[in-house]
C-alpha cells in the first residue's frame, strides 16, 4: 500500500513539474519579443479592399480621427504621444453616406474570430479576421464600421477574397462620412493586442496592385522618429475615452490613389 503511494506522489510530482515548466515556458516566449519570421509575415495574401472604390489612405502614425495606440508589435511598448496607428479608408465622392455598397473583402483563409459593435449597432461592427492557424501567437485584420455580410458570425469560416461585409458611411453627426478604417494586430498569451502596419504584412502581388495606384508601403507610413518630433494636435471634447485629433486632416497625413 505504502509503495503504490510512493508511486502516486511521484507522478503528481512529475506532472506539477511539467505544468510548471509548461507554463514557465509560455510566460518566457510571451515576454520575449516575436519572432523575426512572425513579426515579418506576409499574411495579406488578397486585397482587402477593392480600389476601384477607394481614393486615398490616411498614413500610419497620422493625426487623422482619433488617438488609436497599443504596443508595438516589435517592441511591446505603446508609443508615447497621441496618433493614429492604423488606416482611414477614403472612399470616392459618389460613395459618401452610401451603406451596402464600399465592399470589405478576407485578405487570406481564416475565420472571424471577434465581433465588436465598435459602439455602433449591427450595423457599424468591428471585425476581426484570423488566419488558419494553430499558433498561440496570431496576427488579426480588422475591419472598422462595417455592416457584416448576413450569415456570417463569430467563428465563421472565410476565404480569401470572399466578401464579408460593407462599410458603414452613414455615420458620423451628419450621417454621411468618406472613410472607414483597417487594422492590424498582434496577439499573444498574457500580452495586450499590439498593432504594427497593415501595409507591411501585405505578400508582393497584394503590394503590386497598389503600386499601379502609387500607393507603396513606405509612402502610407510616418515614422515613428517624424511623429515624435511632430505630436499630432488634440481637440477637447468628444465621446468615450479617445482622444481626438482636428477634423481637418493635413495633407501631409494623407496618401492618394493615382
Amino acid at each position: 500500500m505504502k509503495t503504490g503511494c510512493n508511486k502516486i506522489k511521484i507522478i503528481l510530482i512529475i506532472l506539477g513539474v511539467l505544468v510548471v515548466g509548461g507554463v514557465g515556458f509560455i510566460a518566457a516566449k510571451s515576454f520575449s519579443p516575436p519572432a523575426a519570421e512572425m513579426l515579418g509575415r506576409k499574411f495579406i495574401i488578397s486585397n482587402p479592399l477593392d480600389l476601384s472604390q477607394v481614393v486615398g489612405f490616411s498614413k500610419y502614425r497620422s493625426c487623422a480621427g482619433h488617438d488609436f495606440r497599443n504596443p508595438v508589435a516589435a517592441t511591446g511598448k505603446k508609443e508615447d504621444t497621441p496618433r493614429s496607428m492604423k488606416h482611414y479608408v477614403m472612399v470616392r465622392d459618389g460613395l459618401r453616406g452610401k451603406n451596402g455598397v464600399v465592399k470589405a473583402l478576407a485578405p487570406f483563409d481564416g475565420k472571424i474570430s471577434e465581433i465588436d459593435v465598435d459602439m455602433g449597432g449591427p450595423e457599424d461592427q468591428q471585425v476581426w479576421l484570423t488566419p488558419d492557424s494553430i499558433n498561440p501567437e496570431q496576427w488579426h485584420f480588422v475591419f472598422f464600421h462595417i455592416d457584416l455580410e448576413d450569415g456570417l458570425k463569430k467563428g465563421s469560416a472565410v476565404k480569401a477574397g470572399q466578401l464579408i461585409g460593407t462599410a458603414n458611411l452613414a455615420r458620423g453627426p451628419d450621417g454621411a462620412t468618406g472613410n472607414f478604417d483597417i487594422a492590424v494586430k498582434l496577439t499573444r498569451p498574457m500580452r495586450t493586442p499590439a498593432v504594427d502596419a497593415p501595409f507591411a504584412h501585405m505578400s508582393p502581388s497584394v503590394l503590386d496592385e497598389y503600386a499601379k495606384h502609387g500607393i507603396t508601403e513606405s509612402n502610407t507610413i510616418i515614422s515613428k522618429e517624424v511623429r515624435d518630433a511632430s505630436p499630432c494636435p488634440t481637440v477637447a471634447g468628444g465621446d468615450g475615452p479617445d482622444i481626438f485629433f482636428p477634423s481637418q486632416w493635413s495633407a501631409g497625413d494623407i496618401v492618394w490613389l493615382k
